[in-house]
C-alpha cells in the first residue's frame, strides 16, 4: 500500500510537471513564431527600403544628369544676352552719332550716306532687340525648368536621407529579433525535453502501477480461491461427520 501510494503521488507530480512543461512549450512556440515573423518582416522591410533608396538615388542621378546641362545652357544664354546687350548699346551709340552726322551733313551725298548707315544701324538694333527678347524668353523657361529640377533634387535628397536614417533601426530590430529567436528556440527545446522526460518517467510509473495492480489482482484471486477451497473442505468435513452420526444412530437401534 505504501509503495502504491508513493507511485500514485509520483505519477500525479509527473503529470503536473508534464502539463506545465507542455504549457510552457506551447507558449514558447508561439513566442518563437512571433519573433521569427518579426525577423522575416524586418528583413523584408530592410530589403524593400534598400530598393527604395537605390531607386531614389537613380532618380536623383537622372535629375542631376538633366540639371547639369541645363545650368550650363542657362549660363551660355546669359553670356549671349550680355553680348547682345553690349552690341545693342554700341549700335545705339552709333545711331546717335550717325543722326548727328545727318543733321550736320552739308551735301546731299553725305546726307544720303548717313541715311543709309542709319537704316543699317536701325535694322541691326531691331535684330539685337529681337534676339535679346527671344533669348530672355528662353532664359526664363530654362530658369523655371532648373528651379523645378532643383526642387525635385532637394525632395529626392531629403527622401534618401530619411530612408537612410530608417536603416539602422531596422538592422537593430533584425539583430534583436534574431537573438530572441535563438533564445526562445533554446527555451522551447529545454521545455520539450522536460516534457518528454516527464512523459517517459510517467510511462515507467504507469507500467509499475499496472504491474502492481496485476499482482494485487493475482493475490486477491489466490486468496479468493483459497477461501473457496477452505469453504469446500469445511462443507465436506461437515457432511462426513453427519454421515458418521447417522451410521452410529443406526447401529444403536
Amino acid at each position: 500500500k505504501v509503495q502504491l501510494a508513493s507511485l500514485i503521488r509520483k505519477a500525479t507530480q509527473l503529470q503536473e510537471k508534464k502539463r506545465e512543461a507542455a504549457k510552457l512549450r506551447r507558449k514558447g512556440e508561439l513566442e518563437f513564431k512571433k519573433a521569427k515573423s518579426l525577423t522575416n518582416r524586418s528583413i523584408s522591410g530592410l530589403v524593400s527600403l534598400q530598393r527604395k533608396i537605390e531607386f531614389s538615388k537613380e532618380e536623383l542621378e537622372d535629375v542631376s544628369g538633366v540639371l547639369t546641362p541645363r545650368l550650363a545652357q542657362q549660363e551660355s544664354i546669359q553670356r549671349l544676352i550680355a553680348a547682345a546687350e553690349e552690341h545693342l548699346r554700341r549700335e545705339k551709340e552709333a545711331k546717335v552719332q550717325t543722326e548727328q552726322e545727318l543733321e550736320f551733313a552739308e551735301s546731299e551725298e553725305e546726307k544720303s550716306q548717313a541715311k543709309a548707315r542709319l537704316q543699317i544701324i536701325s535694322d541691326r538694333i531691331n535684330e539685337f532687340i529681337e534676339e535679346i527678347n527671344q533669348r530672355n524668353k528662353t532664359f526664363k523657361k530654362i530658369s523655371q525648368s532648373i528651379e523645378d529640377y532643383k526642387k525635385s533634387s532637394s525632395k529626392l535628397s531629403g527622401k534618401i536621407q530619411k530612408q537612410t536614417h530608417l536603416k539602422p533601426a531596422l538592422q537593430n530590430l533584425i539583430k534583436t529579433s534574431k537573438k530572441a529567436t535563438v533564445r526562445i528556440a533554446k527555451q522551447v527545446s529545454h521545455q520539450t525535453k522536460q516534457e518528454e522526460s516527464a512523459k517517459q518517467n510517467l510511462s515507467k510509473i504507469s507500467k509499475k502501477l499496472s504491474e502492481l495492480a496485476a499482482k494485487r489482482r493475482k493475490i486477491a484471486a489466490q486468496k479468493k480461491k483459497s477461501k473457496r477451497k477452505s469453504k469446500i473442505t469445511k462443507t465436506k468435513r461437515k457432511a462426513k461427520i453427519k454421515r458418521k452420526s447417522k451410521v452410529r444412530k443406526g447401529k444403536s437401534k
